[in-house]
C-alpha cells in the first residue's frame, strides 16, 4: 500500500499558532492576572487570607469525602447483596449464583478484603481476596471469637452497622467491618458482613498524596493511626493486643509531634489558626497539619488529616507583596491583541471540533472538508483531517458501519480478544442465482446483489444483528456479538421473518414492473451455538469473525431448505431446536423431526418457521417431511 501525505504549496507562508498565542493570549492573560492581583492587594489582603484558609479546609474536605466513599463502596455492595437477597433474585448459601454475586462484589471494590454470608447455625460462605484472586469459602463459625461476637451484635441490633476493629491474624492487619443482618418473617437469619483491609486504605491514602500533593492519615481516636502510606504493606509489631501504631511513636516525626505543644512565629500562624489546625516544628521547619473528624465507622472517631510545610502554604500570600501593578494601557493593547487571535483561531478550530464529532458518530456522509487556514498548525490539521476523512469514506465501503459502532462500545480501547460466546448464526442465500443472473449484465447483476444484500443487512440491523460476511449470494449474520443480547434467538427469528416479509415486497414490485420478471426465492437457516469470536486473519487484514462448528450447522440448515420446504412461500425459514429452546417470544413453528444434514453424522432437531404468531396446537409432521420436487 502506498503512503500518501496531504500536499503543501511551498510557496505558502503560515503563523505559527503557538507563537501567536503565547504573544497575544499569553501577553493578555499575563496583563490581567498581574492587574488583578494588583488590585487584590491594594483593596484588601484579607481576602487573600480567607482564600488560603477556605484552599486548606477544601483539601482536607475533598480528603474527607473521597476515604467516606471508599468505604461506602464496601457499605453498598453488602446492601445490594441484602436487597438481592430480600427480592429473592438469589438465595443465600452455597449455591454458584450466591458465590459469583459475592465474587464479582470483591472484584469490583479491591478494597474489601473479604465478604460473607453467615446463616443463625454459623454455617459461613463467603470470598476472599488471596494476592489478585477471589477464593470461595466454606467452613463453619465455630470458637472464633470475632465472628461469634459479630453475630450476637447483628442479631441483637437488628440493623446495619460498622463495628469494632478486628484483628485478623491469617490478614496480618486489623480490618475494618460492616454488617447487616437479613430478616425473615420478622425473624433473624443471617448477615452479610464485608471486611475491609486497612493495608488498602493506607495503599488508597497514598493515592491521594498523589492527588493533592500533600501527607493524608487518618488516626483512631488521638492516638492510635489507622491508615498512613507507610502502613500499605504492612507495619512491624502490630498484633491482636496492639492491632494499630500508636501515634505518638510513630516512624513519621510530623505525625508524633503532632499534639506536643508548640509556639509559632511563621507567617502560617496569621491566617491557620483555629479548630482543625494544629502547627508542629521538626528541625528548622515548621509543618501545618489539618484534620477533620469522621464518625461511624469504629467505636472511637476518626481523624482525616494531613500536613504540609508552613512556607508552602504561605508563598502564595507571600507572592502578593511582589505584585506589580499593570498599566490601563497595556492590558487595553493586549485584550485587543487576543481578540483579534481569538477570532482568527476559533473559526478553523470550530469547524475542526464539528467534524470530529461527526467522526467520532461516523457520519462521515455529512461532515465537510476544513478550509485552509493562515495558520500552520490549524492549517496542517485540516490538510490532514481532510486527508483522513478521504480514507475513512474508502475504508466505510468496505467495513461494516454498525460493526464498527458497537466494536467501538464494547471495546473503546481497540483491544479484541478472542473468546467463547453463544451466539444465533443465520445464512440467507438466494436459491437459482446462477439462472436468475444468466440474462443479467455485469452491471445489472452486480446493482441486483447490492440492492437484495442493501435490503437483508437493513433487517439485520433493525434487530441489532451483525452482517459477519457476503458469501457470493449468500449472507452470514450473527447476534450475541460483539455486545451480550439475551433474546438473541428472538432477534434472528424476527430478523429472517423480516428478510421475507421485505422479499414479498420486492417481488410484487418486479412483477408489477415486469410480468415476466423471475421470482426470487430464498432459503434461511439459524442456529444457535458456542463459537469462536474475534478477529481472525493475517496481519495487515483481519476479520471480525466467529469460528466453530456451530457456524456450519446454521449453513447446513439453510441447505436442507431444498428437501424441507413446507409451502409455497417465496423464503424458507429453517430453526434447529437450540433456537427453538432459546425463544422467549410467540412464534409459529412446525416440527420437521430430526433430519440429517450435508457433513454431520448425528441427525439434527429442525423446525419450519410459519411466523410470529403461535399455532394453537403444536405441529409435529415427523421425518416424514413432504420434499419440494
Amino acid at each position: 500500500m502506498v503512503s500518501r501525505t496531504p500536499r503543501r504549496e511551498a510557496r505558502d507562508w503560515h503563523a505559527s499558532m503557538s507563537v501567536a498565542l503565547g504573544l497575544g493570549l499569553g501577553f493578555f492573560v499575563l496583563a490581567a492576572v498581574v492587574g488583578v492581583l494588583a488590585v487584590g492587594l491594594v483593596v484588601g489582603y484579607q481576602n487573600t487570607v480567607d482564600l488560603l484558609r477556605q484552599k486548606a479546609e477544601l483539601i482536607v474536605s475533598s480528603q474527607r469525602e473521597q476515604t467516606l466513599r471508599f468505604l461506602d463502596a464496601a457499605e453498598e455492595q453488602v446492601d445490594f447483596i441484602a436487597t438481592q437477597i430480600a427480592n429473592e433474585e438469589v438465595e443465600p448459601g452455597r449455591s454458584n449464583d450466591f458465590i459469583s454475586l459475592l465474587m464479582g462484589a470483591v472484584a469490583a471494590t479491591p478494597q474489601i478484603i473479604r465478604i460473607q454470608y453467615i446463616d443463625r447455625e454459623g454455617r459461613l460462605s463467603g470470598v476472599e481476596r488471596q494476592l489478585d484472586e477471589q477464593l470461595p469459602i466454606f467452613q463453619s463459625v465455630g470458637d472464633d471469637t470475632d465472628l461469634r461476637q459479630l453475630i450476637e451484635q447483628t442479631a441483637s441490633r437488628g440493623e446495619p452497622f460498622w463495628g469494632n476493629l478486628l484483628w485478623r491474624q491469617e490478614y496480618a492487619q486489623a480490618v475494618l467491618n460492616y454488617q447487616r443482618p437479613l430478616i425473615r418473617d420478622g425473624q433473624y437469619a443471617g448477615m452479610i458482613s464485608a471486611w475491609i483491609s486497612t493495608n488498602q486504605l493506607s495503599e488508597f491514602l497514598s493515592n491521594l498524596e498523589s492527588e493533592f500533593g500533600a501527607n493524608a492519615f487518618l488516626l483512631h481516636g488521638r492516638d492510635e493511626m489507622l491508615a498512613h502510606p507507610l502502613m500499605a504493606f504492612g507495619y512491624a509489631g502490630l498484633n491482636r493486643a496492639t492491632p494499630l501504631p500508636k501515634q505518638a511513636t510513630y516512624a513519621d516525626p510530623v505525625i508524633a509531634a503532632m499534639w506536643t505543644e508548640h509556639e509559632s512565629r511563621s507567617f502560617a500562624s496569621w491566617f491557620l489558626t483555629g479548630p482543625g489546625v494544629r502547627l508542629v516544628a521538626f528541625g528548622d521547619l515548621e509543618y501545618v497539619i489539618l484534620y477533620d473528624e469522621i464518625s461511624g465507622y469504629s467505636e472511637q472517631p476518626w481523624l482525616v488529616a494531613t500536613y504540609f510545610e508552613a512556607h508552602n502554604m504561605a508563598s502564595e500570600a507571600l507572592r502578593l507583596r511582589w505584585a506589580i501593578i499593570i498599566c490601563f494601557l497595556m492590558a487595553v493593547l493586549s485584550a485587543s491583541v487576543a481578540a483579534y487571535i481569538g477570532h482568527r483561531v476559533s473559526q478553523p478550530a470550530r469547524r475542526l471540533a464539528e467534524g470530529a464529532v461527526k467522526v467520532h458518530d461516523l457520519d462521515l456522509a455529512n461532515v465537510e472538508r476544513i478550509p485552509r487556514s493562515f495558520f500552520s498548525e490549524l492549517d496542517n490539521a485540516a490538510q490532514s483531517f481532510n486527508f483522513m476523512l478521504d480514507g475513512l469514506r474508502w475504508f466505510e465501503r468496505y467495513v461494516p458501519k454498525g460493526l464498527v459502532r458497537r466494536l467501538m462500545k464494547t471495546n473503546p480501547e481497540g483491544d479484541i480478544q478472542s473468546s467463547f460466546r453463544e451466539v444465533a448464526i443465520m445464512f440467507a442465500d438466494i436459491v437459482g442465482y446462477t439462472t436468475l443472473s444468466e440474462n443479467l449484465s455485469a452491471t445489472s447483476a452486480a446493482k441486483f446483489l447490492n440492492d437484495h444484500f442493501a435490503m437483508v443487512a437493513h433487517c439485520v440491523d433493525e434487530e441489532d444483528g451483525t452482517v459477519d460476511k457476503f458469501i457470493g449470494d449468500s449472507v452470514m449474520a450473527i447476534w450475541g456479538a460483539p455486545e451480550f443480547q439475551d433474546d438473541l434467538a428472538d432477534r434472528a427469528c424476527r430478523c429472517a421473518l423480516a428478510i421475507r416479509h421485505a422479499l414479498q415486497e420486492e417481488n410484487a414490485r418486479r412483477r408489477a414492473e415486469d410480468s415476466q420478471a423471475p421470482e426470487v426465492r430464498l432459503r434461511i437457516g439459524v442456529h444457535i451455538g458456542r463459537v469462536v469470536v474475534g478477529n481472525i486473519g493475517s496481519v495487515g487484514r483481519v476479520n471480525y469473525t466467529v469460528v466453530g462448528d456451530a457456524v456450519n450447522v446454521a449453513q447446513r440448515l439453510e441447505e436442507a431448505g431444498k428437501t424441507l420446504d413446507e409451502s409455497d412461500d417465496e423464503t424458507t425459514i429453517l430453526l434447529s431446536a437450540a433456537v427453538k429452546k432459546s425463544l422467549t417470544g410467540p412464534f409459529d413453528l412446525v416440527l420437521l423431526g430430526p433430519q440429517s444434514l450435508r457433513g454431520r453424522a448425528e441427525q439434527v432437531e429442525v423446525y419450519w418457521l410459519r411466523g410470529e404468531e403461535p399455532a394453537t396446537q403444536p405441529v409435529d409432521i415427523g421425518p416424514a417431511a413432504r420434499a419440494r420436487p
